[in-house]
């Protein structure tokens, strides 16, 4: 799927590389060279996530997202199971 046809400057507030600091992080630094080593596949595909959504979700209070988390678990629980 590519990406939408936003002008250049929506594209890159959505859509951005690994921070550089990220790779310097004691806990998250270890997992991405190993990566890039092993599936850098992997790393190139975190700059084509749309982090619109992420943000959006965080601009939330918690309540306002366990209302939306509950909601969606309620449409989840609403499916039935059938066995074929």
């Amino acid at each position: 799927m590519g990406r939408p046809s936003y002008d250049e400057q929506t594209l890159a507030a959505y859509f951005q590389p690994i921070q550089a600091e990220t790779w310097n992080d004691p806990v998250a630094g270890p997992a991405l060279r190993c990566l890039a080593v092993e599936d850098p596949d992997i790393i190139a595909a975190v700059a084509d996530v749309d982090r619109s959504q992420i943000r959006d979700c965080l601009s939330r209070t918690p309540w306002e997202r366990l209302q939306r988390a509950m909601g969606m678990a309620r449409v989840y629980a609403g499916f039935r199971r059938v066995d074929s």
